[in-house]
């Protein structure tokens, strides 16, 4: 990025050095929002097993409730 900057620096002044240096401000912005690690990273939310949806397909012919006598 710093080599572009510098070419842009060497234009003479105009519409063409405006254009190329809010280019250059956008393509630095969004790599800096798109970058993962200008965030700390964490684990991803896990929601608790419901019996009826996420239990019951595996447990056959037992209850997902607990044992029935």
């Amino acid at each position: 990025m710093s080599t572009v900057r510098t070419r842009v620096e060497d234009m003479p002044p105009g519409q063409a050095r405006t254009d190329a240096e809010e280019g250059i401000s956008w393509a630095a912005a969004t790599v800096e929002r798109l970058d993962p690690l200008n965030t700390p990273p964490r684990l991803p939310d896990i929601p608790k097993p419901q019996a009826d949806d996420d239990l019951k397909p595996f447990l056959g012919h037992w209850s997902p409730y607990g044992p029935t006598y």
